[in-house]
């Protein structure tokens, strides 16, 4: 899986997409993939939706969940910053900014992540004195 196999794959219309069964397969992984679901392959109506999703913000998320040093387990799902903050961190958009503050919070957080720097403590410790400097 790559972006610019993506990128490919979505600019073939759908129609010819929806007619080409191994090409279908691959948008479907994709799918799967990026917004963390099991999909379904077998439902005519579902594949012109995942489509379209994937058009609209599938791009902009793979590059989220590859570009980054931390990634998230994919058993995390939505977990919140702090407890009544409002703020999420998720497969979709963790940044390696946005999972330093979630570590800088609580670093037994660690456990959530699959990949991580190995210098993610010092990561954290620079960040706090980066915000007391502020």
């Amino acid at each position: 899986m790559n972006i610019e196999r993506l990128k490919y794959l979505l600019e073939i219309p759908l129609d010819e997409i929806q007619n080409n069964k191994d090409l279908k397969a691959e948008l479907i992984e994709y799918y799967k993939f990026i917004f963390n679901t099991s999909g379904c392959s077998t439902c005519k109506d579902k594949f012109p939706l995942y489509h379209k999703k994937l058009t609209e913000k599938g791009l902009e998320k793979f590059n989220v969940l590859t570009s980054g040093n931390f990634k998230l387990r994919n058993d995390v799902g939505l977990v919140e910053m702090e407890f009544g903050s409002g703020q999420f961190l998720s497969q979709a958009n963790a940044t390696d900014e946005l999972c330093i503050a979630f570590l800088r919070i609580n670093p037994n957080r660690i456990s959530l992540f699959e990949r991580y720097p190995e210098n993610w403590k010092i990561l954290i410790e620079n960040n706090i004195v980066e915000n007391e400097n502020d």
